[in-house]
């Protein structure tokens, strides 16, 4: 019974995402610091007009220096963790001297705000989490303290601790965003883009595996090449779309036949790459025969109306030598000759 899909039900669904590199986080950092250090200045100066106030001017002007510092360093350094880390410690503390001399005051609650936004987009997310929430249960603390000292009213309190948990929750959800952008684009390294299948990298990862496991308990390890016939041709007769729509209809042909444990890549152009555990060079071959077989039955209907099918050449070959690149190289070669004896069939090596 032949199956016929239709082109727009055949599509990638596959998407990538940036990670945070050092390299980003250093772009980050190389203009937090000058603008944390030029806030710094400002709030020096404000100290210094409305309080002649000696010691805060200094501790203000500390922190621009240390800013300017941090800036030199970040140039130079190939660990731009720890310049935040050093910045974050020093706003911390600065925020919890402000909270035991002056209580909490419009700058000691905008700094206190400042530091889960910093933790969550700069830290790894567990420590950012815990160190956010052990300054917010100090920050709700002082505040509440400062309440029953009369220092502050009822609503000044509740805005102060309302804030910061907005903020928290706000900078944990966009920090969950951007770890589950992070995971996709792992997984995306590892995968093709198009049919959603292994590429090489994440294949050889599963051949180190099986070829050892295959090894130590004396089981066989077949490995199937399997390449599109004519995929060349269809590209320029019907266009890349329709050669794309092609290859992910193969691919959820051949994802049919995996049986758990089994491995799948595709290794570029039409050429897909599966790896067999536990399965003998008997049964390699009748597994790929029936893939010659039953991929003739599933057919691609164009939006002209055209119904395209296709078929595939197989080399197939027992894992020896433990290394992914020469068995590679002995299933290609056979794919070859399957290709050369008029395609459509399978060749051992």
């Amino acid at each position: 019974m032949n199956m016929v899909f239709k082109s727009h039900q055949l599509q990638s669904d596959n998407h990538a995402y940036i990670e945070l590199s050092k390299e980003t986080l250093k772009r980050q950092l190389s203009i937090l610091f000058p603008v944390a250090g030029i806030i710094y200045l400002i709030i020096a100066f404000s100290y210094f007009v409305a309080t002649s106030s000696l010691w805060l001017t200094s501790q203000a002007l500390l922190g621009a220096l240390l800013c300017q510092c941090l800036t030199s360093v970040n140039k130079r350094t190939d660990s731009p963790r720890i310049l935040i880390w050093v910045f974050i410690v020093y706003t911390t503390t600065n925020c919890i001297h402000g909270f035991y001399t002056d209580g909490p005051n419009l700058l000691n609650n905008t700094i206190a705000l400042t530091i889960p936004l910093l933790c969550f987009f700069t830290l790894r997310h567990q420590y950012a989490y815990w160190y956010s929430l052990l300054f917010g249960l100090y920050y709700v603390a002082m505040s509440a303290d400062e309440y029953i000292q009369k220092h502050l009213q009822i609503n000044e309190a509740l805005q102060n601790i309302s804030a910061y948990t907005m903020v928290l929750v706000m900078a944990y959800l966009l920090a969950q965003h951007r770890n589950e952008a992070i995971n996709r684009v792992k997984v995306t390294a590892k995968k093709d883009f198009l049919t959603g299948q292994l590429n090489r990298k994440g294949l050889e990862e599963q051949y180190i595996h099986q070829a050892y496991r295959c090894n130590r308990y004396l089981k066989d390890l077949s490995l199937l090449l399997i390449d599109i016939d004519n995929l060349k041709d269809i590209n320029d007769r019907y266009g890349l779309e329709v050669g794309d729509q092609v290859l992910i209809m193969v691919s959820q042909h051949l994802n049919q036949h995996l049986r758990v444990g089994d491995s799948l890549a595709r290794m570029g152009s039409g050429e897909f790459c599966l790896l067999l555990p536990d399965t003998s060079q008997a049964n390699a071959e009748l597994n790929a025969l029936k893939i010659i077989q039953d991929i003739k039955k599933w057919q691609l209907e164009l939006e002209c109306g055209k119904h395209l099918s296709v078929t595939v050449s197989i080399g197939l070959t027992l894992v020896e030598y433990q290394n992914f690149s020469l068995d590679y190289i002995k299933a290609d070669s056979a794919l070859l000759r399957a290709k050369n004896w008029g395609k459509d069939q399978i060749a051992i090596g």
